[in-house]
C-alpha cells in the first residue's frame, strides 16, 4: 500500500510501517551548465552509432547471404554441395508460400499443408537442378573478380570488414553506456568520493591506453600498408597514408562507374562478365574517365587494347596492374579509429561524470539517464 504522498509502507516488527521513500522522492542533484552540450553530442554520436551498427549488421548479413546463394547456386550439378542447396531452398520457398497462402485457414491444416510442402520442395531438388547455375556462376565470378568488391576482397572480405567494424562500433556504445568490462568489487566497499576519484582515474587511464594502442596501430599499418618508412616523423607517415588513400579513393570511384556501366549487361541481360566490354568501348572510357590527367597521357595509352578484344571491367593502374584488393588496406584503419573514439568515450563520461549528468553508483543502472533529455535535471543519488 502507499500513502497519499507515493510512499510505500513497510511493517516494523515493532511498531508501524516504516515510510520508505519512492523514486520520486530521492534527492535530485543538480547537473551543471556546462555539461549540457557534452550530453547533447553524447546523445547523437550514440544514435549515430547505433545506426551504424544497425547498418553494418544488415549490409553484413546481406553479403554472407548472398555468397552462400550464389556459391550454392553456381555449384556443379553433380556435387552434393548443389543438392543439399536446393533442397533446403526449394523448401524453405515451398513451405513459406504454403503457410501464407492458408493464413486464413484452420491452424491444423496449415500445419500439416505447410510440412508437406517443405517436404515436397526437398524432394524435387533434383528437377531444377540446373536451373540458374550459369547466371549465379556469372555473377558471383563479376562480385568477386571485375567490381568494387574486388577491391575489398569479394563478398567475403566485405563480411570481414564489417565484423570488425561492428566489433569496434560496440565497444564504443559500450563503453559511452557504461557497460564497458570492469571490475568493480573494491569501489564497492569505499564511500562515494572515494568511488568517484577511482572511476575518474580508471576512465583516464582507459583513454590513455586507448590513444597510445592508436598510434601504435597506426604506425604499424602506415608502414606495414600504406609504404611509409619506419624512421618518417609522425607527420610523414601521416601525409603517406592520406596520400594513398586519395589514390584509394580515386580507383573506387572509377570502379563504382564500371559496375553501374556493367550491372545491366551481367545482371539483366546475363552477358558473360569478361567478355561484354569490348576494346573500343574501354579505350573511350580511359579517354574519359581521368587517367591522362592523373597519370599522364602516355602511360594511359599504353592501357588500351586493340578494339576487336574484351576485358573484364576491372581497371587497371599505369605501372601497378588490376588493383585487387586495394582498399583492404584501408579497411585497417578501421583499428585505430575504432580506438581513438573508445578513448573519447571514456573521456568524455568523465566530464559527464564531472558535470552530474553519470552517476558512479556501481548498483545504478543507468536507465534513469539514457532516456533523459538535455537540460533536464538527471537523478543522483546522494
Amino acid at each position: 500500500m502507499s500513502d497519499e504522498h507515493g510512499s510505500n509502507g513497510t511493517p516494523d516488527a515493532n511498531g508501524p510501517a516504516v515510510q520508505t521513500p519512492m523514486l520520486s522522492e530521492v534527492p535530485r542533484k543538480r547537473a551543471a551548465a556546462w555539461g549540457e552540450p557534452l550530453m547533447k553530442a553524447d546523445l547523437a554520436w550514440t544514435r549515430f552509432e547505433i545506426w551504424l551498427a544497425l547498418t553494418a549488421f544488415g549490409l553484413e548479413a546481406f553479403s554472407m547471404a548472398l555468397w552462400v546463394a550464389l556459391k550454392g547456386f553456381s555449384a556443379a550439378a553433380d556435387s552434393p554441395a548443389a543438392l543439399v542447396f536446393r533442397a533446403a531452398t526449394g523448401g524453405i520457398v515451398l513451405g513459406i508460400v504454403t503457410h501464407l497462402a492458408l493464413r486464413n485457414r484452420p491452424e491444423e491444416l496449415r500445419t500439416r499443408a505447410t510440412t508437406a510442402a517443405v517436404f515436397l520442395g526437398m524432394f524435387l531438388a533434383k528437377t531444377w537442378i540446373h536451373f540458374g547455375g550459369d547466371y549465379a556462376s556469372n555473377v558471383l565470378n563479376w562480385y568477386q573478380q571485375a567490381s568494387f568488391l574486388t577491391l575489398l576482397g569479394g563478398l567475403r572480405g566485405v563480411g570481414t570488414r564489417l565484423t570488425m567494424l561492428l566489433a569496434l562500433v560496440g565497444g564504443s556504445l559500450a563503453t559511452g553506456r557504461g557497460r564497458h568490462i570492469v571490475i568493480d568489487v573494491l569501489t564497492r566497499f569505499v564511500d562515494q568520493k572515494k568511488r568517484l576519484v577511482m572511476a575518474l582515474v580508471g576512465w583516464f587511464a582507459s583513454t590513455v591506453v586507448c590513444f597510445t594502442a592508436a598510434w601504435g596501430f597506426f604506425d604499424h599499418i602506415s608502414i606495414e600498408n600504406f609504404g611509409a618508412r619506419a624512421d618518417d616523423t609522425a607527420g610523414g607517415k601521416i601525409g603517406q597514408v592520406v596520400h594513398q588513400l586519395e589514390e584509394d579513393f580515386f580507383i573506387a570511384r572509377k570502379q563504382m562507374a564500371l559496375d553501374m556501366t556493367a550491372a545491366p549487361h551481367v545482371l539483366l541481360h546475363a552477358e558473360t562478365y569478361s567478355d561484354w566490354l569490348t576494346g573500343k568501348e574501354w579505350n573511350a572510357w580511359l579517354d574519359t574517365s581521368g587517367f591522362a590527367e592523373r597519370y599522364g597521357k602516355e602511360e594511359t595509352e599504353a592501357l588500351k587494347i586493340p578494339e576487336t578484344e574484351t576485358r573484364a571491367p576491372l581497371i587497371v593502374l599505369p605501372g601497378r596492374g588490376e588493383p585487387r584488393g586495394e582498399l583492404i588496406n584501408a579497411a585497417y584503419l578501421v583499428f585505430p579509429i575504432g580506438l581513438i573514439v573508445i578513448g573519447l568515450r571514456f573521456l568524455l563520461r568523465c566530464l559527464l561524470v564531472l558535470s552530474g549528468h553519470v552517476s558512479t553508483e556501481p548498483d545504478e543502472s543507468e536507465e534513469w539517464n539514457e532516456h533523459a533529455r538535455p537540460g533536464e535535471e538527471p537523478l543522483h543519488v546522494d
